[in-house]
């Protein structure tokens, strides 16, 4: 599976969807999550899946998530 999730920034509602489809079942394990959120943001841990990287790319955040396995 591939996940990305681009919701407008600055309400925190790319982390609580990614954890919503967690909690929903809808990742298969080893699934690849893609959050874009403002540069300055302060993207929170989504509890259940492992954060792998972040990057400032052209003013966003982009951070890469992987589901366990």
């Amino acid at each position: 599976d591939l996940v990305f999730a681009d919701p407008p920034y600055g309400a925190g509602l790319g982390e609580r969807a990614l954890a919503s489809a967690l909690a929903g079942n809808w990742l298969a394990p080893g699934a690849l999550c893609v959050l874009e959120e403002a540069a300055e943001a302060d993207v929170k841990p989504v509890t259940g899946l492992e954060r792998l990287e972040a990057r400032i790319v052209a003013g966003s955040q982009i951070v890469f998530y992987r589901c366990p396995r």
